[in-house]
């Protein structure tokens, strides 16, 4: 089926195409929705205004008013499906907010996208699954995959490593922008990068390499659906770190706030801990000294929920751990003179250190991140 790409422009007159000419090699027409904003790759242009482009997984042939250049990247609304697919483009301006509001959606919509994307590679990475996945990637890229994701799930064997957490942020990806700025003036950060790669790299990586264009006539018809499933599910899982990128930018413009999550390998599973870390950003009255708040709501296997609310300011160090059991109360109570003791010698004036119970952390939670713009704020699409 041909496809029709236009300009923002609503008086651009559209001329669909009523046959398109034969493809190397056909691929089924991509599920599609009318209003839906989508990701282009020009793989092809002519001089008659013709292109081949992938969209999601799939090669369309297009015909539009606008002069394409092959390899460019447009984003595009789908305006129409039958008789033909109509695609207009989206002006750059206004991509860059909609797009923000999509991985901000995304992220307030499912606020377990990670746990899940964590546990479908978990999955594909079984030893059932990999003798499939081994036929389409290489043995390298297997094995940094499995490599990264154990530094990025805290367990046992990691959780000793007094730099677990960082370790973890750098390995899933979410710092990959920021080493590739100061590679700028170190050049030898990008040495590192190749012996120390990322979830979020390795992912792009596959993602480009299992294209339609690459495999169409390399692999049978059942093998071309596999690695079209797993291209599908690679792009979502790169958008999932995406997601927590952008919105960790959003947070630090609105709220001075860093969002992180770890998933912490339980016996029972892997859980997902939330970490909130404040920062004032010279709000104070003068002299009063910068403030810094560290939020963390943990999902143990024996312990359950709990809350630790620390803080810092002028030197001085305060923590109240909340529980919603009083078994649990009891046992952390004992736990305090020895908390306390470790804080100590730290190079921090001691405040209060306390365990309080909290029958309904989860309504604290709502409330805490209520006083959020991130979560309070209502999400716009300014291209609808």
């Amino acid at each position: 089926m041909p496809s029709v790409i236009t300009s923002p422009q609503p008086s651009r007159q559209i001329i669909t195409l009523q046959e398109a000419p034969p493809v190397s090699k056909s691929t089924p027409i991509p599920s599609l929705v009318i209003g839906e904003n989508l990701h282009v790759l020009v793989l092809s242009s002519s001089l008659d205004r013709k292109a081949l482009l992938q969209i999601k997984n799939s090669t369309l042939l297009a015909h539009t008013p606008l002069l394409l250049q092959s390899g460019e990247e447009l984003t595009v609304r789908v305006d129409q499906l039958h008789p033909a697919i109509v695609l207009r483009m989206i002006p750059r301006e206004d991509v860059e907010i909609s797009k923000a509001n999509e991985y901000l959606k995304l992220y307030r919509s499912n606020p377990g996208a990670l746990k899940e994307m964590i546990a479908a590679v978990k999955d594909f990475l079984n030893p059932d699954n990999l003798k499939e996945l081994a036929n389409y990637i290489s043995k390298k890229d297997i094995q940094n995959m499995i490599k990264v994701l154990d530094k990025i799930i805290i367990s046992k064997n990691n959780m000793t490593n007094p730099l677990f957490l960082k370790d973890s942020i750098i390995a899933l990806g979410l710092a990959g922008e920021r080493r590739l700025m100061k590679a700028l003036s170190d050049p030898t950060i990008l040495a590192n990068e190749k012996n120390s790669p990322t979830l979020k790299g390795i992912l792009l990586k596959l993602s480009s390499e299992l294209t339609p264009i690459h495999i169409a006539n390399e692999y049978t018809e059942h093998d071309n659906q596999q690695i079209r499933q797993f291209s599908h599910f690679l792009d979502r899982a790169a958008t999932v770190i995406e997601s927590l990128q952008i919105v960790n930018i959003l947070a630090q413009e609105w709220d001075g706030l860093f969002v992180l999550q770890f998933p912490f390998q339980c016996p029972d599973g892997i859980k997902m801990q939330d970490l909130f870390i404040e920062t004032d950003r010279g709000k104070n009255e003068p002299g009063s000294g910068k403030q810094y708040r560290i939020v963390l709501f943990l999902d143990m296997d024996t312990l359950g929920e709990l809350a630790v609310d620390a803080g810092i300011q002028n030197r001085t160090f305060q923590c109240s751990l909340k529980c919603s059991d009083q078994h649990v109360l009891d046992f952390m109570q004992t736990l305090l003179p020895e908390l306390h003791k470790t804080l100590s010698g730290l190079d921090y004036a001691i405040g209060s250190v306390q365990c309080v119970l909290d029958m309904n952390i989860q309504s604290w939670k709502h409330d805490f991140l209520q006083n959020h713009s991130l979560y309070s704020q209502n999400v716009i699409d300014v291209c609808v």
